[in-house]
């Protein structure tokens, strides 16, 4: 190909968070002679994975920081547009940041760009979302209805909640989000970090990963610890993850006397290692667009106590679904008596996890780019 496809990904940071990974492993598997990527992050903050990027060959620029409000969003639209102009011209633009993907795809438009795609990572019902999200939920439905050229969930549940339009017909596809699966089946030695970790094998091992903020369901997750003390006091819990929620987490930790049970970890570079020390996941999101460290966990062999609201594309076979309208004792209670069954081994379905596999997805998308490259 004598021309290289030049792509601009556009995403709220690039964080170790799900969708920051997601995109940086795409990135990482993509064929770059093929392939000329670029990011546009909408934040002031220098994000993890950035020096990654740009040691992969990749740019990055930024254009406001969003979290300021109307004055951001606003800079942040005119400064995309203006970037895309100046440092294109650009074949694709392809936004991960979920409704605000309308505004996006929307300045695509403007700045001439081809092929507009729009990536949706979350799902959630719209139940108790006050009237002026509902209003801006359903405007950026329509900007995404009417600007982007393509149309992506990381599930249906995805699809379904923040791309199609009842009243509008609508073409959306389901990728799911990768990981390396080569980097989650491997060692469960890792002498050195059982040492940092502080990890005791005669207890049993819980993890949780994910920001501490409300769509995790943080305080439930510290509730159902205090609980699961109550019948097994050889528990524990290595949380990774920050958040808004983190102060008030920790309060609560220490409300419950709980200080030698949970250990917060942070953000961290050896997930995959982590994992593979751990027994047991836990997980009671109130909503996730998919949740890929469930995929990882999984991966890892390991049983994961998940919520309701979990779209089932993520139930490999070692997922026990919990209802959130059941209280902290009653997760603790059936947690507890599926950990006594020890019927939990060996359960996970194969042929489910090729399709997580990053250099699927990968081919996947770059198939995407490919089949809409306008010569």
């Amino acid at each position: 190909m004598g021309h290289r496809i030049k792509v601009m990904q556009i995403s709220s940071g690039l964080s170790t968070e799900g969708i920051g990974t997601f995109v940086l492993n795409t990135y990482e598997n993509m064929n770059k002679e093929n392939f000329d990527v670029s990011f546009a992050l909408a934040t002031d903050w220098k994000q993890h994975h950035e020096q990654r990027i740009i040691d992969y060959g990749g740019k990055i620029y930024r254009t406001a920081e969003i979290g300021k409000g109307l004055p951001g969003i606003i800079k942040h639209f005119i400064n995309l547009i203006k970037i895309l102009k100046k440092e294109g011209p650009f074949d694709v633009v392809h936004s991960h940041m979920d409704f605000f993907n309308g505004i996006n795809v929307l300045a695509a438009f403007i700045a001439g760009v081809p092929v507009r795609i729009s990536h949706a990572h979350v799902s959630v019902t719209d139940q108790n979302t006050p009237l002026f999200k509902k209003l801006y939920n359903i405007t950026m439905k329509l900007l995404i209805s009417t600007f982007s050229s393509l149309k992506i969930g990381c599930s249906v549940e995805a699809n379904q909640y923040m791309n199609d339009l009842k009243w509008m017909e609508n073409k959306s596809k389901v990728i799911f989000n990768g990981i390396d699966l080569n980097r989650f089946s491997g060692d469960k030695k890792h002498t050195k970090l059982k040492d940092n970790l502080k990890l005791d094998a005669d207890r049993i091992n819980f993890i949780t990963i994910g920001r501490i903020d409300p769509p995790k369901n943080p305080l439930f997750i510290v509730k159902i610890i205090k609980e699961l003390k109550k019948i097994k006091s050889n528990i524990h819990l290595y949380w990774i993850g920050t958040g808004s929620l983190e102060k008030e987490v920790k309060q609560l930790v220490i409300q419950y006397e709980l200080e030698g049970y949970i250990s917060f970890l942070g953000t961290r570079d050896d997930v995959a290692e982590i994992l593979s020390l751990m027994d047991f996941m836990l997980f009671p999101s109130k909503w996730e667009g998919l949740g890929i460290v469930l995929i990882e966990a999984q991966a890892s062999g390991i049983p994961c106590f998940i919520s309701n609201t979990i779209p089932k594309e993520a139930d490999l076979g070692l997922c026990t679904v919990l209802s959130l309208d059941e209280d902290a004792e009653s997760w603790a209670k059936k947690i507890n008596q599926y950990i006594n069954s020890k019927t939990y081994n060996n359960r996970i379905i194969s042929e489910h996890l090729k399709k997580y596999n990053i250099k699927n997805t990968t081919k996947e998308i770059e198939s995407i780019y490919l089949k809409n490259f306008i010569l």
